[in-house]
């Protein structure tokens, strides 16, 4: 563990925005849309705006209570300038967490602006942790930004210790609710969002996509009118190279 800490520091120090798997193409896209967003974009917008102060508080309390009781090490990631991170260690009482994401930026600002957890730049297909490194990871309203989510979730069985846990938060596709409200924020205030999503999860699918990564899903929680949904699963299978080429094979099928 402290080797991979010292490997994601050399990354650090580099000045470099870690790229992510997908085609070139793919990859300047989703750079320039996750460039736009401000790293400060969530402490910012949670003291300004009243809508997105309640939308996120719901969002801590609901992932709070799934952390309860858990002691593991935790990695969060996708984790942008770190305040839900932050704000979900100091609330759910976290011995130890650390953040991760793609944006040198983004790690910038959140080791600047939070002291709490650790903040480290990484890839999420290629994270620089040895196996079985943490006993917990989450994903929070991260996958529905990947274009490879089953190969990213491969990534973090591959990093969860035997039987560690993960939890994973997405919008819920299948409610009216948030498809009319995603659509109108993205054409205002939350603009920056747009063509944001590139994977649209419905519950069901959802846990298909865990269970095709090794999960197994142990507890579900929709929230803020069924709008978002959070899955908390268990591991129990690794992935062997041969199952994760399968996977993707299939995946890019599909």
């Amino acid at each position: 563990m402290e080797a991979s800490l010292e490997r994601l520091q050399e990354v650090e120090a580099a000045d470099e925005a870690v790229e992510q798997r997908p085609e070139p193409d793919l990859r300047k896209k989703m750079r320039e849309i996750h460039d736009e967003v401000p790293p400060d974009y969530y402490d910012r917008s949670m003291a300004e705006n009243p809508f997105q102060r309640f939308w996120h508080s719901r969002r801590i309390s609901a992932i709070t209570s799934l952390l309860k009781g858990e002691d593991a090490r935790m990695l969060d990631i996708g984790c942008g300038g770190g305040t839900l991170l932050d704000r979900i260690s100091e609330k759910g009482s976290l011995k130890w967490s650390a953040g991760v994401d793609a944006s040198l930026g983004a790690i910038k600002y959140a080791n600047e602006a939070h002291r709490g957890p650790k903040f480290l730049c990484a890839d999420f297909y290629e994270l620089p942790f040895e196996d079985r490194s943490f006993g917990f990871i989450s994903a929070i309203e991260v996958l529905e930004h990947l274009h490879e989510p089953r190969e990213a979730l491969i990534e973090l069985n591959r990093c969860l210790e035997d039987r560690g846990k993960l939890l994973v938060l997405v919008p819920n596709e299948q409610s009216l609710l948030f498809r009319v409200i995603w659509h109108f924020w993205t054409k205002g205030k939350g603009k920056v969002w747009k063509e944001a999503h590139v994977q649209k999860f419905t519950e069901e699918g959802l846990e298909e996509l865990l269970n095709s990564a090794g999960f197994t899903v142990t507890k579900k929680k929709k929230f803020l009118f069924g709008m978002l949904v959070a899955m908390k699963g268990k591991k129990v299978a690794e992935i062997s190279p041969i199952s994760k080429a399968f996977f993707t094979r299939k995946a890019k099928r599909a």
